[in-house]
């Protein structure tokens, strides 16, 4: 079953590679199956992770993410060690669970016990990632490539695997999205109101696992962060309303991964790494923002009219510090 569904995607994804050779931009990413796999994933990365983002630089989950990134390390070599590449996201996702349980209960405490707690899991986790790939003898160019990826060696089945654990994401994230805003602009209100705390906590720790865990492979765990923390900041200085930061992050992710697949490819005198032109084309799209929000803020002002359609209040977010 799970075979043919692969076969199924795979000619779905040539059938639509020969389609867009010709257009104008995609020539590029279009001209081999092994460039225009890791594109199609960057693009569901950038949506997935663009709406993640958003939730993340809401309620100040930054750190949290930068646990999650790390902490999933040791079911990626587990996986990479013990079932081969292809096995690399279950073991990933596998891991994450208990890192998702792991986060959630140390969420639950005040705010300095909470970031200790998430320390320990932090460096627990990784430690035992190390620890493991050593004790399986010396791969410090495997470990390498666990931690920064690889994204022109994007199987097919890994392709598959990826798109369906950001399917899962997305999912997680648009089912408690309500919820999700409501604790972040009130989280003693949305209490008031009914909504658990530790579930609204378990859906977005979880939805973060999913996209660290869908690009663990290709884009690897440690340049995973600029994906969800990124494109979220940057939207948050370009617009002050959730209903427009929401395509603004997305935008980012897009056109982040685009950017970066285009840069990769170009005549260089030394070889650029795919991973890293990715990310550092995401970074980029922040600073040009940086002139963008001055602007803004110099002519503009801050009067910013209020929606009335707006479900949140205030719908209006600082340009810093938590909301």
């Amino acid at each position: 079953m799970w075979d043919s569904v692969i076969v199924g995607v795979t000619n779905a994804v040539e059938s639509l590679r020969l389609a867009v050779m010709d257009v104008p931009g995609l020539q590029t990413v279009a001209a081999a199956p092994y460039l225009f796999r890791p594109f199609l994933m960057l693009m569901f990365l950038g949506v997935v992770a663009g709406l993640v983002g958003v939730i993340i630089n809401l309620r100040c989950l930054e750190f949290n993410a930068e646990a999650m990134v790390h902490s999933v390390f040791p079911g990626i070599v587990a996986g990479a060690v013990y079932g081969g590449l292809d096995m690399i996201i279950p073991g990933a996702a596998i891991c994450a669970v208990f890192i998702v349980i792991a986060l959630t209960a140390v969420g639950r405490r005040n705010t300095k016990v909470s970031e200790s707690g998430t320390a320990v899991v932090l460096t627990s986790f990784f430690s035992a990632g190390i620890v493991l790939s050593l004790y399986k003898g010396d791969r410090s160019g495997q470990l390498e490539a666990l931690m920064f990826g690889r994204l022109l060696e994007v199987t097919p089945d890994r392709f598959v695997e990826s798109i369906v654990v950001c399917l899962v994401a997305l999912t997680i994230i648009t089912l408690s999205w309500k919820e999700q805003i409501f604790t972040a602009f009130d989280r003693d209100g949305a209490r008031a109101a009914g909504i658990s705390g530790f579930t609204v906590d378990l859906m977005v720790n979880a939805a973060i696992a999913a996209v660290v865990v869908s690009s663990a492979s290709a884009v690897g765990v440690l340049l995973v962060i600029g994906y969800l923390v990124v494109p979220g900041a940057t939207a948050r200085l370009l617009v002050e309303r959730v209903s427009l930061m929401v395509p603004v992050a997305i935008a980012v992710g897009v056109i982040g991964g685009y950017a970066g697949m285009i840069i990769m490819t170009l005549d260089t005198p030394h070889p650029v790494s795919p991973q890293a032109s990715v990310a550092l084309s995401v970074i980029a799209l922040f600073f040009l923002s940086l002139p963008i929000r001055w602007i803004r803020s110099r002519f503009a002002g801050n009067n910013v009219p209020v929606d009335p359609d707006e479900t949140t209040t205030p719908v209006r977010i600082p340009a810093g510090g938590a909301v």
